[in-house]
């Protein structure tokens, strides 16, 4: 019998529940703020884990949230230091596979290791970002 292995045991992984209080930690935010958006947690590979559209939040911010999660799982980097690349001139950044160029997404990480990522996009960039590093500090 072949025994198939999906990975190392010891390879930290993100969990629905710890998904899920990203998007918590996050909508708490956006609520202090008095603020509407959309949040979306991805694992590692940048798979959507748990997505949410707050009542009266701008549909745009549906797919800006996800591909800023994508983003930042996928380069294990900030989405803003893309957007800051951009600003800087480097526009072979429009090129390069699945990075969006704009701040809000944020590496998810356990135990110094990249599990995933949350995207948060609502009608202020500041807040984005803000929210969304939050949310990521927030993960034990």
């Amino acid at each position: 019998m072949l025994a198939l292995s999906a990975g190392s045991a010891s390879a930290a992984q993100l969990n629905n529940t710890q998904a899920n209080q990203v998007i918590a930690s996050v909508k708490n935010s956006l609520s202090t703020q008095k603020s509407v958006g959309c949040v979306a947690v991805v694992d590692a590979s940048g798979t959507l884990m748990a997505f949410q559209r707050f009542d009266g939040a701008p549909l745009g911010c549906v797919d800006a949230s996800i591909g800023k999660a994508r983003t930042s799982a996928l380069y294990r980097a900030p989405s803003l230091k893309f957007m800051q690349r951009l600003q800087n001139g480097e526009t072979t950044v429009l090129a390069i596979p699945h990075a969006v160029a704009l701040g809000g997404g944020f590496p998810l990480t356990l135990n110094g290791e990249v599990v995933g990522a949350v995207g948060v996009s609502t009608p202020k960039q500041e807040l984005d970002n803000q929210s969304s590093e939050a949310a990521a500090q927030s993960l034990k």
